[in-house]
This record gives structure tokens, C-alpha cells and sequence, in this order.
């Protein structure tokens, strides 16, 4: 490695010069050259949430979706909802920091602007928002809404974008204790009626399309590459899902890797 090319922060934090550097796929994707200058800037740093995020799912958006996509949803959510969920899985998509825009109804009660959304995954029948922490907690209010948190938020702009499709929300985390109000947040909404009265004013529908609430660990993705790295059934897929290991690896958020 060459050394040169990182620096480190006041509070020892190795800092990538070029953000790119922190990236072992897709480094090159048009998208950062509209992407907002503090993002690229929170992408050099070793401990960025961004960078993870980033190297994990745009790995498996590179291995087939039925080698890691139904393992993934099955440890999400209930498997009833999982074996029901297996139609179309062959052609899953994943998107990152895709905008959404607000349900239009709510704009009447005040501004608020599009919702970055960390994890898309979608198939013609469901769409699967995952809002990715790593030492951070949700936000818990909007610039216009204070009592519009962020776990309350992406459900109702993702129900939204859904339409007649199931949708789902998890919020993806590595401890507890980095993300308790995100914690309570997940546990409060999975009470659909809880939901349907805090949005009651502008979602007349009653959210009826969400299906399934949920807590991720960042463990639980780890656990999906090394079966990936294990049995995906071309070369190229499983040296995708080892070089994610091996980089997860130096970070300390794996032990081990094949």
C-alpha cells in the first residue's frame, strides 16, 4: 500500500487523499461526479459509513441475488415473509443513495425535500429500503417536522415510492448501543397502528402496502458474503464477495475471511 496517498486526522483516523482510494469496486461510477462535496469528503475517512456501505452492497449487486438476497431477507424478517418473497428474485436490483421524493400530500402541511436512501433493493413485487448506520444513531427530526424522525421518514417516503408493491424498511446497525434511539424507532413502528397515526394526515391509504419492519446487524451482511465467497457458482462472484471480507477484515468488523 502505498502510504502517501493517506494521511491522518488530529484524532488518528487514517484519511484517504482521493476518496476512491477507500473504494474496492466501482470506483470510477458517474454518479460521484454529482455527488455533494461532504459526502466525498466522508468517504475518505477509514471509519466512513458511506465506504462500507458502499463496498458491501455494490459487491452483491455484482453476485447473483438468489446466492445472497433470500438469505438476507429470511435473517430480516419472518420466514413466512421470506418464502413469500422468493418470486422474482432472479432479477433483484440494489441502488445506492437513490433520492425519493416526499408523498406530495405532505407538502401541503410544510416543505420538505427528497430523502437520501442509504440501500434500495427492488424486484417487481417488493421494494426493501435499508437505512445503513455504523457508529451513528438516526436523525430525529427534520429541518420543518420535529417529530418526523428518520426511521419514520424513510417508511412513509418508501411506502410512497412503492405503490402497489410490498415494501419493506430495516435499519442496518453495528451495536446497539451506537444506535438506541434507531433501536426504539424500529421497535415503535413495527406496530403498524402506531404508524398509521402519526401519518395519518397525509396517508389516507394507511400505508397498506408495508409489510415487514426490521433490525439488521452488520454481522448478519458478513454472513452473506462468506456464504457467497462459499457457493456462488462463478469465480469471478466469489472473489467479489472474498475481496469485501478481506477489506471488512483490515477495518476489524470481520475476524476471519476465506
Amino acid at each position: 500500500m502505498n502510504m502517501e496517498r493517506f494521511s491522518s486526522s488530529k484524532s488518528g483516523v487514517r484519511i484517504a487523499n482521493d476518496f476512491r482510494d477507500n473504494l474496492i469496486i466501482d470506483r470510477y461510477e458517474p454518479l460521484f461526479a454529482g455527488m455533494r462535496a461532504s459526502k466525498l469528503k466522508h468517504l475518505r475517512s477509514a471509519n466512513s459509513e458511506d465506504a462500507v456501505t458502499w463496498n458491501v452492497f455494490r459487491t452483491l449487486r455484482q453476485i447473483a441475488p438468489m446466492v445472497w438476497l433470500p438469505e438476507l431477507f429470511n435473517t430480516a424478517f419472518a420466514p413466512q415473509s421470506a418464502a413469500k418473497e422468493r418470486d422474482h428474485v432472479e432479477s433483484a436490483t440494489v441502488d445506492l443513495w437513490q433520492s425519493v421524493a416526499p408523498p406530495p400530500s405532505l407538502l401541503i402541511e410544510g416543505d420538505e425535500g427528497e430523502s437520501e436512501i442509504d440501500v434500495v433493493i427492488e424486484t417487481p413485487s417488493l421494494v426493501w429500503f435499508i437505512e445503513a448506520k455504523l457508529g451513528s444513531d438516526i436523525s430525529m427530526r427534520t429541518t420543518t417536522r420535529s417529530n418526523r424522525d428518520q426511521v419514520l421518514r424513510n417508511i412513509d417516503v418508501g411506502s410512497y415510492y412503492a405503490g402497489t408493491r410490498r415494501f419493506y424498511f430495516s435499519l442496518l446497525i453495528s451495536k446497539d448501543d451506537r444506535s438506541p434511539e434507531g433501536l426504539e424507532a424500529v421497535r415503535r413502528y413495527s406496530d403498524l397502528s402506531v404508524l398509521r397515526e402519526h401519518l395519518a394526515g397525509h396517508r389516507p391509504d394507511g400505508l397498506a402496502n408495508i409489510a415487514g419492519v426490521s433490525t439488521l446487524r452488520w454481522t448478519d451482511l458478513i454472513e452473506v458474503l462468506t456464504g457467497a465467497a462459499e457457493v456462488a457458482s462463478r469465480d469471478d462472484e466469489r472473489d467479489y464477495a472474498r475481496r469485501a471480507l478481506a477489506w471488512l477484515g483490515e477495518r476489524g468488523l470481520v475476524s476471519n475471511s476465506p
